[in-house]
């Protein structure tokens, strides 16, 4: 093509015609088109379709909304947290378990179910209650100073509750006061302490006491035993088994992480032990407790033991129709301090003892309903015995 040579007004020229070009598409004139036709067309024109989104999105409705939203989530969520947390106009609930003939517990939950003593959830109880479980209330709020009023029906089977323990009214069978000086009829090397009151068994010295002439009673048919005491400082670092009393074939212990009731062997010289414990913490040492322990044997199959703390519940366990071997401890006497047991390994006791007593009967705490004070939102409590549960009721309030 042939080159033009334009001047200035060419261009000028030019320039107006293309911007009137722009300025008819921008109105919607085709070429050929008249002004009135363009308009004809964009009356009748299909409306531009826009999508959902973008018109919810610039909908002003939904824009206030959103913004509102965007204010009101987040409130709620901090009202419904102080509400949980403080219960302001106060809080209530039932639950209710069943189990059915074939030991089926329902329903299932996560604010009130039933665990082994290890802690796994069980969905049925196929053979009852077999020594003991754990009935477990975790409400989704948090509870300060509630009430839980719990009942259970069954049979044979019972709450693991706090035990109100009358010592001074209780007809023991023997009982030695350690507060006034070491008791008559005990021998050894421990010592009064008048500063503490208290009789002191120095691990240091390997200082004990026993009772003369003991080697064949407190073996024979139940008995309770209760203790006082109060474990030092430096028994929080000699390790576990350090007896406070025992009789060879049943022994008291204290731990380093918990106390324990043991007795054994059982039947003949090759039977089985059987124990029960109580986890403790470092701050269990240098105070004063107190201590239950149950031999409870039963020619039917129905025998146990089970041990208190400081009025607590802490564990039962099933011993069948077994029953202490009383020539296991040959002729060893009842003894407190030290116990020649895992030949003579273990370490002795130190600190106070302030009572023992003993009776020949078991002590027992059989509750099938309770109202517990609760401090925390997760609750435990044990269910102990040999035999069927048929249903739990537990009523919280706050």
């Amino acid at each position: 093509m042939a080159n033009k040579n334009y001047s200035k007004d060419d261009w000028e020229k030019e320039f107006k015609k293309w911007m009137a070009e722009k300025q008819k598409e921008k109105l919607g004139i085709h070429a050929g088109q008249t002004k009135h036709e363009a308009a004809d067309y964009r009356e009748t024109a299909p409306a531009e379709v826009i999508p959902k989104e973008t018109a919810l999105r610039t909908n002003p409705f939904v824009i206030k909304a959103l913004i509102f939203l965007a204010f009101v989530i987040p409130i709620a969520l901090l009202l419904y947290g102080l509400y949980i947390n403080y219960l302001p106009f106060g809080w209530e609930k039932d639950y209710t378990l069943t189990i059915d003939e074939e030991g089926v517990i329902s329903p299932v939950s996560s604010e009130v179910y039933i665990t082994n003593l290890k802690g796994r959830k069980l969905l049925s109880l196929p053979d009852g209650v077999k020594g003991q479980v754990y009935l477990m209330v975790e409400p989704r709020v948090v509870l300060k100073n509630a009430t839980l009023n719990i009942e259970i029906q069954g049979k044979n089977v019972s709450l693991g509750v706090p035990l109100e323990l009358n010592v001074s009214e209780t007809d023991w069978d023997y009982s030695w006061d350690f507060t006034k000086g070491v008791p008559f009829g005990l021998n050894g090397t421990a010592q009064y302490d008048n500063e503490k009151e208290c009789v002191y068994f120095d691990a240091v010295k390997e200082q004990t006491l026993f009772l003369s002439h003991s080697e064949n009673m407190f073996e024979s048919g139940p008995f309770s035993v209760y203790v006082k005491w109060t474990p030092s400082s430096t028994s929080k670092v000699l390790g576990d088994y350090q007896q406070l009393i025992g009789h060879y074939n049943w022994e008291i212990y204290q731990g380093v992480k918990s106390v324990r009731f043991q007795i054994g062997r059982m039947n003949n010289s090759e039977g089985p032990f059987y124990s029960v414990i109580y986890q403790i913490t470092p701050d269990f040492f240098d105070k004063e407790h107190e201590l239950l322990a149950v031999y409870s044997p039963d020619e039917n199959g129905d025998g146990y033991i089970e041990m208190y703390i400081d009025g607590q519940f802490a564990q039962r366990a099933l011993i069948g129709d077994d029953t202490i071997y009383e020539d296991y401890n040959g002729d060893r006497n009842l003894n407190f301090g030290w116990s020649s047991h895992n030949y003579g390994k273990y370490p002795y006791y130190d600190g106070c003892i302030y009572e023992a007593r003993i009776i020949g009967v078991p002590i027992f705490n059989y509750q099938t309903s309770e109202t517990i004070h609760v401090e925390n939102s997760k609750i435990t409590i044990p269910l102990i015995g040999n035999g069927q549960l048929s249903s739990i009721r537990v009523h919280i309030s706050q």
